[in-house]
């Protein structure tokens, strides 16, 4: 693994402006992270309740918000 940076947050915040540059990524991101944490509780959820229906849209779920990360991340 590399080295941490000392301040991160510092850092991440002056490259945010280089790495961001539209802001629909933004929005995207924005949506594909809250997507991801409810797909992965309803998958939990699903299969510590036995429902399939729950799990199913937790994949689904879980997919699409991947697949929005990755649309963002490729630029």
């Amino acid at each position: 693994m590399g080295k941490r940076h000392p301040h991160l947050p510092a850092w991440q915040w002056r490259e945010y402006p280089g790495n961001q540059q539209l802001p629909t990524d933004t929005v995207l991101h924005l949506l594909a992270a809250p997507l991801f944490i409810l797909a992965f509780l309803l998958m939990v959820t699903g299969v510590f309740g036995l429902s399939f229906v729950n799990f199913a849209i937790g994949v689904v779920g879980l997919l699409a918000a991947m697949a929005l990360h990755r649309r963002v991340r490729r630029k």
